[in-house]
């Protein structure tokens, strides 16, 4: 294993040196199964081609902490631009992989986002001439794509297989982009066990003009899923038959960033649709400690999470803050 990720870099000449370092280190790692990269810093097209080549990468299981730049383009040739074919290509020599990461840089001109924003996603997952070839990854498990926009990298994941994908992570690249993570989840959601969805701290808070992505309908064995702001609706299509029970969904565990009435509502709706659902986490926030008066505790989001808690304990599920780990 390889582990880059405690490095700090400051200067910009620690990026080149540490670069260029991996570059002449790579081919001498034949037994390398885990790389874990610096996550502030850019990988070359060198390192990659260096690092594609050795021995042994198709033994490579983890791959962690890849960071690329946004493909720019005309809007005619965004989709398949060729930013990110080093990578690309080191992926189709890796059928072993079973932990991926990449990240992309979030830092938007107004005039890439018009673009993006404005691509037909559903037109060009329709034309299959337009889909990159797909990769061999028939082991990967946990797949994380942070601000990764619709490029031939995120077309190529589109149209390859995953069949072992059991955990993803993502942040959509734009907040105005909801076909984006629908597609993800319409493709590749039907395995999943967990999921956390990302929002970066620069996007308005708005998913977008578009339907919500269908999380709990795409993703119908998912036992723990994280949202972050602005929350998602949460919906499962009516019961074929009056018995409700007949379509139950699996969810375990729901984590929030902090109370939100109307979603809480919602969940509350769905209970009964939830059999298995024993826990409700509200990640950034914090119980007060024992002694506090109780003024104290009925007040603000104090009060918010304790109404919250008596309303989900009558359905058996717990109400808990960001301090709650799961036993399993």
């Amino acid at each position: 294993m390889l582990d880059l990720s405690e490095i700090v870099l400051v200067r910009s000449t620690d990026f080149l040196s540490v670069d260029s370092n991996l570059t002449r280190l790579f081919p001498l790692l034949p037994f390398l199964a885990s790389l874990y990269f610096v996550p502030e810093m850019f990988l070359s097209n060198r390192a990659l081609g260096a690092l594609q080549i050795k021995d042994g990468i198709g033994e490579l299981r983890s791959l962690k902490g890849i960071k690329i730049s946004v493909p720019v383009g005309h809007a005619s040739t965004l989709p398949l631009a060729s930013s990110h074919d080093a990578l690309i290509q080191l992926l189709r020599n890796c059928p072993r992989l079973e932990q991926l990461e990449i990240a992309c840089s979030d830092a938007l001109s107004p005039e890439l986002e018009s673009t993006i924003t404005d691509l037909d996603l559903s037109s060009l997952r329709d034309e299959s001439a337009a889909l990159p070839p797909p990769l061999c990854l028939p082991h990967l498990k946990f797949l994380c794509l942070s601000a990764v926009p619709i490029c031939q990298l995120f077309l190529t994941f589109l149209g390859t297989p995953l069949p072992k994908l059991r955990h993803l992570a993502v942040t959509p690249y734009s907040g105005h982009h909801t076909a984006q993570l629908s597609a993800l989840l319409t493709t590749h959601g039907r395995s999943l066990v967990s999921l956390r969805i990302n929002t970066p701290r620069h996007l308005p808070g708005s998913m977008g003009d578009g339907p919500p992505p269908p999380i709990l309908t795409s993703c119908p064995e998912l036992h723990y899923l994280s949202l972050s702001q602005p929350l998602p609706a949460l919906a499962l299509p009516a019961p074929v038959q009056d018995d409700e029970l007949l379509h139950p969904h699996p969810l375990r565990v729901l984590t929030i960033p902090r109370p939100n009435a109307r979603f809480l509502r919602s969940v509350e709706a769905l209970l009964h649709r939830f059999p298995s659902l024993i826990v409700v986490r509200v990640r950034a926030v914090r119980w007060l400690r024992p002694g506090v008066s109780g003024k104290a505790l009925e007040t603000g989001v104090q009060g918010e999470m304790h109404g919250w808690r008596r309303k989900f304990a009558r359905g058996g599920v717990r109400l808990v803050d960001g301090e709650w780990r799961d036993p399993e």
